[in-house]
């Protein structure tokens, strides 16, 4: 009976210690080194320069001044200028159209005979009044002592305005025959033709809206980043129509297929910003947008025509440009460290082009910017740059 209890303590000895020899006699697995792998990128030295930015807008051409001509009087339209159609031009002064004025003549000669009644009226009372002053004197009376019904003083002030209001109604008469030619108030353009001849107009009645081609204007909306780049005039420099102290403006546009160019300049600044898109406006002056008095073959500029403009920015100084493939995100530039680890470093962008982020550091000269796209790039990973061949 012992020895039959004493069996599975020792069937479980053994296995104890067979399983114990065995665990001690495994082989141990060989240890590798760990290789950290390397990503291939190019880079690019950094350096700074001063750079001039081009700031990109676009616009439509609008007049400067635009006019609706209106009729003073009334009357029939009895002649119309061979011009006053739409995109007639015209010099300043011409007649575009005229009113029968038989009527204002039949006025004017009614008005210049009143006058001579008048005139002729304030002779008789001069006369009297001289011929009562003498029979005063004669009376041996002072004449300060004199009253005015005795010198006709009153009747001859009465004559006397008489004669005024004479003039004032040839003047006023005159002033509405001269009306019945409708002249051109600039150098301008027919914009829309809203009369024509044997229409008969009263006062008031619309003509034509015509525009002045002196010079034209276009309107360029601004970012405040783009503000930030532009010399624009101030407000007393905006008031004066011959300040040239605004940056100079390219604007072009595209006419038969091929890009044309104007040149221009920022003479003022609207001074609001709009409150829906919250940007400023600028305003660009184009002399002679229809090349009316050139000396060299231009294409005219046409009003309501829309261009792309590219003003003239500020000088930056020491300004690194960086290609657009090292920036990660908005403001994250990858770098090469001395030990060929990548580095992440925030930055401040000025702004960009479609190929380079303009960034001032003085700190990043000379430094290594990755220019490869690198996939999910974390801070201090190894990379090898390609050798220069």
């Amino acid at each position: 009976m012992m020895k039959k209890a004493l069996l599975p303590v020792l069937i479980l000895v053994a296995a104890g210690g067979t399983a114990a020899a065995m665990v001690y006699n495994k082989r141990q697995p060989e240890k590798t080194e760990v290789v950290e792998t390397a990503i291939i990128v190019e880079t690019i030295s950094l350096e700074s320069r001063d750079i001039r930015f081009s700031i990109a807008s676009q616009g439509n051409v609008i007049p400067h001044t635009e006019t609706t001509l209106v009729s003073e009087i009334s009357g029939m339209v009895r002649e119309v200028s061979p011009k006053f159609v739409t995109g007639g031009f015209f010099r300043a002064g011409e007649v575009l159209l005229e009113l029968d004025p038989a009527d204002y003549e039949v006025e004017v000669q009614q008005a210049r005979a009143n006058l001579l009644g008048m005139q002729a009226r304030l002779a008789l009372e001069q006369a009297q009044a001289e011929q009562a002053k003498k029979e005063w004197d004669m009376s041996g009376r002072s004449r300060n002592r004199a009253p005015v019904l005795a010198l006709r003083t009153p009747y001859l002030e009465e004559a006397r305005a008489n004669v005024l209001s004479a003039e004032a109604d040839l003047k006023k008469a005159e002033r509405k025959l001269a009306l019945t030619r409708i002249r051109a108030p600039y150098d301008g353009m027919i914009k829309e033709k809203r009369v024509d001849i044997g229409q008969y107009v009263t006062t008031g009645t619309q003509l034509a809206v015509t525009f002045a081609v002196d010079f034209a204007e276009v309107r360029l909306p601004l970012s405040d980043q783009d503000i930030g780049n532009l010399d624009l005039p101030g407000p007393a420099e905006s008031s004066d129509p011959n300040s040239n102290s605004g940056p100079e403006v390219s604007l072009s546009s595209t006419i038969g297929g091929k890009t044309v160019t104007w040149e221009g300049r920022i003479v003022r600044t609207e001074g609001v910003i709009d409150q829906k898109n919250r940007v400023h406006y600028a305003v660009a002056r184009i002399t002679d947008p229809y090349c009316l008095n050139c000396t060299a073959e231009r294409p005219p500029l046409a009003i309501g025509s829309f261009v792309r403009a590219s003003i003239q920015g500020t000088l930056m100084r020491d300004v690194i440009a960086v290609p657009l493939q090292a920036i990660r995100g908005m403001d994250q530039l990858l770098l090469l460290d001395a030990e060929d680890r990548l580095r992440i470093r925030q930055v401040q962008v000025l702004r960009t082009d479609d190929k380079y982020a303009y960034i001032q550091d003085p700190a990043l000269v000379r430094q290594q910017a990755i220019t490869t796209n690198v996939y999910n790039p974390v801070n201090g990973m190894k990379v090898q740059r390609v050798k220069d061949s």
